[in-house]
Parts: structure tokens; sequence; C-alpha cells
């Protein structure tokens, strides 16, 4: 079987699960079609073009180039990442419905907040009544995906619920002395409101608690506020902060930790932060708001709260800051292996189309811990 991705960028979060599609056996090519290296957004954040073993890579096709494709590989499963997003998905769409191709999606939610979620929705609605019966499965990313493609009227039994599925290279975890009963937390991304760093930082102020070190990799709009307020409320020695590094060498930085946040107070489709912390055995803490909450199983590889329910932050840091009742390193990062490894979605992807196309059982949601 040929799959053949439409994507806007090359991304490291899609690397691991391509590589470890192309590996499974009846597979026989995987090409991923790009119209553009990265955004300069993802450049000012640290990422690197990565190198896919294994992966057929076609970029910045022009439109006969795009139409040879589809024409030479019209057999070939199509995925793509959003409905008529950009020049080149948009053109790669229509031609594939021209030619019936089998089609896919693998999208993030879209924000339906405020007037622009409105023309959103309207856009989305218009979609539904023309495209749909064209699309043979979706692949909704996060907890607000599935939701959104059902109420557009998407067929539930070709709807599935889907994350982003990667491999982090086991490090071996910084010795901690058995007095040193400091919580060592993470934080790498932009400082902005939509990542409701400054609030959660502004919760863990009012515990009173300072039997942490969070440091903090990013920069934004934010950061003189956070700093102001880390400062005038005593706690500088709790907070560091750094700029953007290289995404492999932040990689490189989990073991000296114990937890991960990504307090995001809107729409946040995954959150890959948190699953690079699983995957290191690392436990996380997480808004409900960001689709990688899916993953957070209550007391075991962390805490989820709601930003909408009053005091729900501040008791998730308590029990982050307490410690106590959670699994052990070795536990988490193996249960992350085989949930939120690229070769644990790449084996969910084989059963969603066995189940779309053979008429195989719809399969379990690998990362919906028990």
């Amino acid at each position: 079987m040929t799959f053949i991705f439409w994507q806007n960028i090359i991304s490291i979060h899609q690397k691991d699960f391509l590589e470890g599609l192309v590996m499974q056996p009846s597979v026989s090519k995987v090409v991923l079609v790009v119209e553009h290296e990265l955004t300069p957004v993802r450049k000012a954040m640290g990422w690197e073009t990565p190198v896919m073993k294994g992966i057929e890579l076609v970029l910045s096709p022009g439109t006969e180039k795009i139409k040879e494709l589809i024409k030479n590989e019209k057999e070939a499963i199509h995925v793509f990442g959003g409905i008529r997003i950009g020049y080149m998905i948009t053109i790669a769409f229509d031609e594939c419905i021209k030619h019936k191709c089998r089609i896919g999606v693998m999208t993030e939610p879209y924000n339906s907040a405020g007037f622009k979620g409105m023309l959103r929705d309207i856009k989305y609605r218009y979609y539904a009544a023309k495209y749909f019966r064209h699309i043979q499965f979706v692949l909704a990313i996060g907890k607000e995906g599935t939701g959104q493609y059902s109420t557009l009227g998407y067929d539930t039994n070709r709807l599935f619920a889907w994350g982003y599925f990667i491999n982090i290279a086991q490090q071996k975890k910084v010795h901690r002395l058995a007095a040193d009963d400091e919580i060592r937390i993470i934080y790498a991304g932009r400082l902005e409101e939509s990542k409701g760093i400054c609030r959660f930082v502004e919760e863990m102020i009012n515990t009173g608690k300072k039997n942490f070190k969070l440091d903090i990799y990013g920069s934004g709009h934010d950061e003189e506020k956070l700093k102001q307020m880390i400062t005038e409320n005593g706690f500088a020695n709790q907070v560091s902060f750094t700029r953007f590094i290289k995404y492999n060498e932040l990689l490189t930085k989990y073991v000296l930790y114990d937890w991960v946040v990504l307090p995001s107070t809107q729409k946040d489709g995954w959150g890959v932060i948190i699953s690079e912390g699983l995957l290191n055995g690392l436990k996380g803490i997480c808004s409900s708001i960001c689709g990688v909450s899916m993953v957070i199983k209550e007391g075991m590889n962390g805490v989820v709260f709601d930003w909408s329910e009053k005091g729900s932050c501040k008791s998730a840091i308590l029990k982050m800051l307490d410690g106590k009742g959670f699994a052990d390193s070795e536990r988490i990062s193996a249960l992350a292996r085989e949930t939120i490894s690229g070769e644990a979605g790449a084996k969910y992807f084989l059963q969603i189309t066995d189940c779309v196309y053979n008429g195989k059982e719809r399969p379990v949601i690998p990362f919906l811990i028990d």
C-alpha cells in the first residue's frame, strides 16, 4: 500500500510517525509532499528541517507536478493536513476528488472563538456540504477535533481521535541527592496569553510554596510582565529564563526535570511538549484545553486542570508540589512508548485504514489510558 501525505511543512512532529509507517510490512511506499520546508515562526523556535528516513519527499511542487503525482498514484491513499488549506493542498485536494482517489484528512480543530471563529464555522459548514462525501476518514487531533467534525455532520463511524506520535531517545536520568525535595519543572514555548504561562506562574506564587524550580525556555510579549511579577513576589530564585534553543538541544534537557507544564488558555490542538516529557519519564501538568490532556491519567502520570473552574489550577499545582502517589519515571516512559510513539501511531493508523477500507473492527485509541 502507498500513502501520500500532503502537508504545509516538514514537521518534526510527524517525522517519527511517518518513519514508523514506512517500516510496517504492509506498506510499500510513503510520500510526503510539502509546500514549504519550515515557516519563519518554527525556525525562530529552534526547529531545523528533519531528515526523514525511507520517506520520499516532494518539496514545493507546482500545479503540473501535483497533477502528475496524483495521476500516477491514483490507487494510493492520500492524507491531507486540512481541507483546502493553502495553495498546494487546495489544488491537490481538488485533483484527488477529480480522480476519485481515496482521501483522508488529518487535522487539528479550528479556532471557533470570536468573530473570526464564526466565519470559520460558516466556511466549514460549506465544506461539510460540498466535500465531506469525498472524504473516507478524518483523523481529528485533540479533544475538540472529533466534536467539531461530529457537529458538522461528518459520519462518526469514519471519525477517529488522533494525536502526534513521536520518539525520544532514552537518556539516563540525572542523579538526585536523597535530601533533594525540590520539584523541577520545565516549560518550553511562547510567552503569551494563549499559552497561559503567566497565569500559571501566578497560581504557583499564590500557593506560597517554594519547593520548586521552574525553567522557562522561550520568549514572547509576556516575558517582561512575567519577570516583574516573579521579582515583586520574591520568587526570582524559583524561576529562570532561557531564550528558545535548538529543538535537538531542548530534547537533552528533559532528564533534568520531574514535571513538564503546558497551561494553555486558548486552543491548543495537542501540545507535543507534554508528549516529549512523558516519553522521558516526566509527569505532565496541563490545562484541559490541550489535546494532549487525553494522555494524562490523573494521579498516575500527571494532572489536568480546567481554567474555567475556580481553584482547579492551584489544586493541580499543589498535587504536583506534593509529588505523592504518581508512577515512577520508568513506568511513565514505558507507557508513553506503548501509546504515543511513532510505532504506536503507525500501527493505529493502519488499523484505521483497515477499518475504513476493509471492514475491520474499529481500533481502540492507544493513548486513552485505562
